[in-house]
Order: structure tokens, then C-alpha cells, then sequence
């Protein structure tokens, strides 16, 4: 699962705990992400999830998103949006943020997605969620590419294209023929753009840079 999916939404509107643990585990990394870029500890990031997960199950804010106004994403960024600015604003023991907080209590969630927050193409918050997002939607990727070719075909491309390593060193280190490198980080490129490709027919804005 690459986003949110319609059918997930409907399982999660029914009050099924099942569903409830998968979009936890889902968004769960890209929740401590945006977290730490915004200056959360790791225990913080877990009260941050845990709020968020109230907001939706509790506030049956999951009733109230309106697909005929936006993705699913966007409404999702403006619970985090409040949620973490409500923790910056009431713990000084944070370091100071690098997007503004407002100092307004935090609002009611609206139905739609047709507020200035989500309008603002310039918002500093908007900006690190949609990096964070689509550094988390690479790491997805990765994670796939991992399981549709053989472990040590990943392992290579990792230490080449992801660590940087010169491949001729990688070759010496494992005893194997440059040209086996090359194949190999040939062959898991093209399985990666395939899967990018797959992505992006559900986020078409997704156009993550690729190691060389």
C-alpha cells in the first residue's frame, strides 16, 4: 500500500481495530518524520501519533473527510498541522521550530480541505510535509524493490547506489566481477522505476531524485 486507500477509509469508518493497526503502522514513520524535522523527541513523536489517532478515531474525523474536496493526504496534513502545533505551543521544553507557530488554540478540524492553511503555496509547514511524504513514499519503494528481486541483488544496490560505495570496491569486497555489479544495480534501477511509476498513478506529483 502506497496511500491511503478508499477501501481502507470505509474499513476504518466501520470501526474495524484491524484497519485501525494498519493505518497506524502506515503512517506511523512519516508521523516521527515530520515530528523530528519540527524539532520532537522520539517520545514526543509517539504522544504526537497518539493524538493524531484520537483526533481521527474519537473525533470521527475519518466521517468528516469529503473525497469530493482533496486526498486523503491533505486532509490528513491538517490534523498533524494542529496537532503538533498545539504541542510546540504548550511545551517549552521544545527548541524553537523551524516553520512559525501560530498563537491560536487549536481549531475544530473543518470537513473540507478549503482553508488558507492548505491554500498557502508558500506555507513552511506544507513545504516539509510534502518533502517528508515524499522521502517516506521512496522509502516505500525500496522497501518493494527489496522484495521483488534476490536479497543479495538488493544488497549490492544498496551499497552502490544508496550507500555511494565505488563499485569497484564493492566488486573486491565481494569477490565478484564489476560487471555483476553493474548488471545488478542496472537490473534493480529499472525495477525501481517501475514501481515509482506504479506510485505515481495514485500521486502523480511524486518525482523523487534517484541516486545515480
Amino acid at each position: 500500500m502506497f496511500t491511503t486507500k478508499k477501501s481502507l477509509l470505509k474499513r476504518l469508518r466501520n470501526n474495524d481495530d484491524i484497519s485501525w493497526n494498519e493505518f497506524y503502522l502506515f503512517y506511523w514513520p512519516f508521523v516521527r518524520s515530520i515530528g523530528e524535522r519540527l524539532g520532537l523527541m522520539p517520545e514526543d513523536c509517539k504522544d504526537l501519533m497518539q493524538e493524531i489517532m484520537i483526533a481521527l478515531f474519537n473525533g470521527k474525523e475519518i466521517l468528516r473527510y469529503d473525497a469530493s474536496k482533496g486526498k486523503f493526504r491533505a486532509y490528513f496534513g491538517l490534523i498533524v498541522r494542529r496537532k503538533v502545533f498545539k504541542m510546540l505551543r504548550n511545551a517549552a521544553r521544545f527548541p524553537q521550530s523551524p516553520v512559525p507557530i501560530p498563537d491560536a488554540p487549536d481549531a475544530d478540524i473543518p470537513g473540507t480541505m478549503d482553508t488558507p492553511e492548505l491554500q498557502n503555496g508558500n506555507d513552511p509547514f506544507q513545504k516539509i510535509f510534502d518533502e517528508e511524504y515524499n522521502q517516506y513514499l521512496l522509502s516505500l519503494a525500496l522497501n518493494e524493490l527489496r522484495g521483488r528481486v534476490q536479497p543479495s541483488t538488493y544488497d549490492i544496490f544498496e551499497m552502490v547506489v544508496i550507500q555511494k560505495r565505488p563499485a569497484k570496491e564493492v566488486a573486491r569486497y565481494l569477490g565478484i566481477d564489476r560487471n555483476v555489479i553493474d548488471k545488478y544495480c542496472s537490473r534493480c534501477r529499472k525495477n525501481l522505476q517501475k514501481i515509482i511509476s506504479e506510485i505515481r498513478t495514485e500521486t502523480p506529483e511524486f518525482n523523487p531524485e534517484l541516486p545515480e
